[in-house]
């Protein structure tokens, strides 16, 4: 799971209001407004996810696998993806130990191991050596750069073998859009959006306008090849076509 809202320290300073204040402060505000993001699906976090526990049904049937969790939250999503499947082990990633905290009382429900690790995904892929058969991510890849996705990517591919999986859940523009017009058609939702108020809005608008980096298709898709994916396949397209589903085999 992620928090739409925070995923890298850096990212802080281009929003001032939250700089001065007290670091938990900041996580029970964002944390109510990711809420909301959740609880009325305007991310389509359901369909991801929902998608993301068709392919473990699908493709590990019966197989018992490792799963990495990038930008893991408090892995709630994630745990209803897995639960029933032939998860051995569990490792999230995430800059928040809040949100870690509340992730380490829920994985007891996978009934496997886990493990968590506090700090910068980008970091510590950089670092990580070990293998993994599953690695997904979601909502929060698209804070890097290019050039650091395609670090992530490689570090990925690197780690899952010949036979594992990596699925993004990313924002994705379709070819030609830059991220000028992806930034407009994200602005377009408010008044679809209803369950914010003016300051939670706003929130919301000075992360994403300060912070979020948009691929295109055919841009994820380039990246993947880069990365040392040999397939690239588009899972899901969520209804506002903000955000799509791609699995790199």
């Amino acid at each position: 799971m992620v928090d739409v809202l925070r995923t890298h320290r850096q990212l802080d300073r281009h929003v001032s209001a939250r700089a001065s204040l007290p670091s938990q402060q900041i996580f029970q505000r964002d944390w109510k407004i990711y809420r909301k993001f959740i609880d009325n699906n305007y991310l389509f976090h359901r369909e991801a996810y929902a998608c993301l526990r068709s392919v473990l049904a699908r493709e590990m049937s019966g197989k018992s696998f490792s799963f990495l969790d990038i930008a893991c939250g408090d892995a709630g999503a994630s745990i209803d993806a897995l639960r029933g499947a032939g998860i051995v082990h569990y490792e999230g990633i995430d800059l928040s130990r809040a949100a870690l905290d509340i992730a380490d009382a829920n994985l007891s429900a996978l009934g496997c191991p886990f493990v968590l690790k506090e700090g910068d995904f980008a970091e510590v892929l950089s670092q990580r050596e070990e293998p993994v058969d599953f690695v997904w991510i979601g909502l929060s890849l698209h804070h890097l750069r290019t050039p650091e996705k395609r670090s992530v990517m490689r570090a990925v591919r690197s780690i899952i073998g010949e036979n594992g999986r990596f699925l993004i859940y990313e924002n994705t523009s379709p070819d030609g859009e830059n991220r000028e017009g992806w930034l407009e058609r994200w602005q377009a939702q408010r008044p679809f959006w209803t369950a914010f108020d003016a300051a939670e809005w706003d929130v919301t608008w000075n992360h994403v306008s300060a912070a979020d980096f948009p691929e295109t298709v055919s841009g994820w898709r380039s990246l993947a090849e880069e990365a040392g994916f040999e397939r690239a396949r588009e899972l899901f397209v969520a209804p506002s076509d903000l955000f799509r589903l791609y699995s790199f085999e």
